[in-house]
C-alpha cells in the first residue's frame, strides 16, 4: 500500500509528482517503485501523459483522473484542436488509462531527441517557495522556447522524453542545477507568441464544443481582405504573404508554407503552435480560440440580407453593387432570389468558354501545385489511418484531389512534385515498419513479429526486402534493434 504522496503543485506534470514520490519513498531501484505504482511494472513511465496506474495511486493523489489529465498532463497541447469525437475519445482513453490515446492524439513527430526543459528563474522561484523545483507542463510545449514571464530561454536537461530512455523516475530537483546561466530573450515576437500559446494551453477545454477550429478561423476573417464579400472564398495567397511577413523574425519557424495554412482551415492540421500562430495573426483572443463560437448569422447571410434591406429602401441594384463593392449580376440575382441558379449557369458558361478558347494549363498547374503538396503530405502520413504511412503515386494524388485520372499529364509542375516522393515498395515498407515499431514502443507493448504484422499487414518476405532501407528511415541503432528483435 502507498502510505503517502507529495502534494501536486500548480502546472506540475503527473510524472513529476511520481518522481518526487520515488525520491522520498526509500526505493533503491526503479522496478520497486513501478511495481507499486503501475498495473504493468515493466512499462516505461510516460513522461508527458499517463500510464495504467493502480487504483490506489489515483486515490492517494487526491484528484480525479479527469482533473489529472486536464491539469497535469500535456493533453491540452495534443487535443485542443482535434475534431470533436476524436478529442472526446482521446480524453476518455486517458481517463481509463487503456493506452489507446496514442492513436488519437495529435502528438508531434520529433526528428531529434527531446529532453525535459525548464526556466532557470522559475526553478529558483520554486526552490524559494517550496524548497524544491518540479517539472512544469508549460516548459514542455512544442513551439514555446522561452519563458515570457521572465523573458529568458528555456534550458534542456538530460532527461529524455521518448521510448528510447531507460525507465526511470527523475525528479526535477535532481536534474536541474542550482546555479544556471539565464539567457535573455529580446525577440518581442517570440515572447508574445510564447505567452499566447501558454494562455491557450492553460484555458480549460469545453469537451462538448463541436465548432471546428478551421470553420471558426474562417469566420474570424469576416470583413478582412482575406475573405470575399460573401465569405465564400479565402484569398489564401494574400493571407500567406502577410502571414509569412508577420512572422519573418521568428526563429526556426517551420510553419511557413501555403499548404500548411490551408490544412488548418480544412481541419487537417491540429498542431497547437500552428493554430495559435494563425489565430494570433488574425487577432483572436486565446479564450475565444479555445471556447469557439460561431456568429448567429454567416457573412453570406449578412451580405444577402444587406442587399434585401437596401433594395427595400428604394436603392437600385447598380447602386447597391457599387456601395458593397460587388458584381452587379451577383447583387441582382441575390436580390431576386435566383443566385444559386445564376451561379450554376455562370459556371457552365465559363466551362464552355474555357473549352472553346483552350485552358490555360500553365496557370492551372501553378494553382494546383499547393493542393498537390497538401495531398502528398496527407498520403505519406494518412490521418484517416491514425498516421500510418501511405505510398505517393499519381493515382493516389489525383484520387485525393478528385481530379480526372489523366489530369497530371497536363500538369508538369505537379507531376514533378509527385516524382520527388516516388519510392519503391521496399522503401515504403521500411517506413511502415518504423512507424509500427514506434507505435508498439509508445504503447509499452512487447516488440515482436506478430505486433508488426498486425499493424502493417506485411508478410515476412516483405520485411526481409525492406531491411536494407531501415537505416534511411530511422537511426542505425533502432534499425539494428528491429532486425535483431523480430524473429523471421
Amino acid at each position: 500500500m502507498i502510505g503517502f504522496m507529495p502534494e501536486l503543485y500548480d502546472d506540475e506534470l503527473l510524472y513529476s509528482v511520481l518522481s518526487r514520490y520515488y525520491a522520498r519513498s526509500g526505493h533503491l531501484i526503479y522496478r520497486a517503485a513501478s511495481e507499486e505504482l503501475f498495473q504493468n511494472p515493466k512499462v516505461r513511465p510516460d513522461v508527458l501523459l499517463v500510464n495504467a496506474y493502480k487504483k490506489e495511486v489515483i486515490d492517494v493523489l487526491g484528484a480525479s483522473m479527469e482533473t489529472l489529465v486536464r491539469k497535469h498532463t500535456m493533453f491540452p497541447a495534443y487535443a485542443m484542436f482535434l475534431p470533436y469525437q476524436r478529442r472526446k475519445d482521446a480524453f476518455h482513453s486517458l481517463v481509463r488509462r487503456d493506452g489507446k490515446h496514442s492513436n488519437l492524439l495529435a502528438i508531434p513527430v520529433r526528428k531529434k531527441s527531446k529532453y525535459l526543459r525548464y526556466c532557470p528563474v522559475c526553478a529558483e522561484r520554486d526552490r524559494q517557495q517550496y524548497g524544491e523545483t518540479y517539472w512544469h507542463r508549460t516548459g514542455q510545449i512544442q513551439g514555446v522556447k522561452v519563458c515570457p514571464q521572465h523573458r529568458c530561454y528555456l534550458q534542456a536537461t538530460e532527461v529524455l522524453v521518448s521510448g528510447k530512455a531507460t525507465p526511470a523516475f527523475t525528479p526535477a530537483e535532481e536534474a536541474i542545477p542550482e546555479t544556471q546561466e539565464v539567457i535573455s530573450c529580446n525577440n518581442e515576437l517570440e515572447l508574445k507568441l510564447a505567452q499566447y500559446i501558454i494562455n491557450v494551453f492553460q484555458t480549460d477545454i469545453d469537451m462538448e464544443n463541436q465548432v471546428s477550429v478551421g470553420e471558426f478561423l474562417h469566420m474570424q476573417m469576416q470583413g478582412t481582405e482575406y475573405l470575399s464579400l460573401r465569405g465564400e472564398q479565402r484569398n489564401i495567397g494574400k493571407l500567406h504573404q502577410d502571414f509569412t511577413r508577420y512572422y519573418r523574425d521568428l526563429q526556426d519557424n517551420d510553419f511557413t508554407e501555403l499548404w500548411q495554412i490551408q490544412k488548418v482551415f480544412t481541419n487537417d492540421r491540429y498542431r497547437l503552435q500552428d493554430v495559435c500562430m494563425l489565430a494570433m495573426f488574425l487577432g483572436v483572443k486565446p479564450e475565444k480560440l479555445v471556447n469557439r463560437k460561431l456568429p448567429e448569422s454567416s457573412q453570406i447571410e449578412e451580405y444577402e440580407q444587406r442587399i434585401y434591406q437596401l433594395h427595400e429602401q428604394g436603392m437600385k441594384y447598380p447602386e447597391i453593387a457599387k456601395m458593397l463593392g460587388g458584381s452587379y449580376d451577383t447583387v441582382k440575382c441575390i436580390g431576386e432570389g435566383r443566385y444559386k441558379k445564376y451561379k450554376k449557369d455562370n459556371i457552365g458558361k465559363q466551362n464552355v468558354q474555357s473549352k472553346k478558347k483552350g485552358s490555360d494549363w500553365k496557370k492551372i498547374d501553378r494553382e494546383t501545385l499547393p493542393l498537390v503538396k497538401t495531398a502528398i503530405y496527407g498520403i505519406r502520413e494518412d490521418k484517416s489511418q491514425n498516421g500510418k504511412p501511405g505510398r505517393v503515386t499519381e493515382y493516389a494524388v489525383t484520387k485525393a484531389l478528385g481530379l480526372p485520372s489523366k489530369r497530371m499529364c497536363q500538369l508538369p509542375l505537379c507531376r514533378l512534385e509527385i516524382q520527388k516522393y516516388k519510392e519503391e515498395y521496399p522503401r515504403y515498407w521500411a517506413r511502415k515498419v518504423v512507424w509500427a515499431v514506434q507505435e508498439v514502443l509508445k504503447n509499452g507493448d512487447e516488440l515482436n513479429w506478430k505486433r508488426i504484422r498486425e499493424l502493417t499487414n506485411l508478410r515476412k518476405t516483405n520485411l526481409q526486402q525492406c531491411f536494407p532501407y531501415l537505416i534511411y528511415e530511422t537511426e542505425k541503432e533502432v534499425a539494428e534493434k528491429i532486425k535483431s528483435t523480430i524473429e523471421i
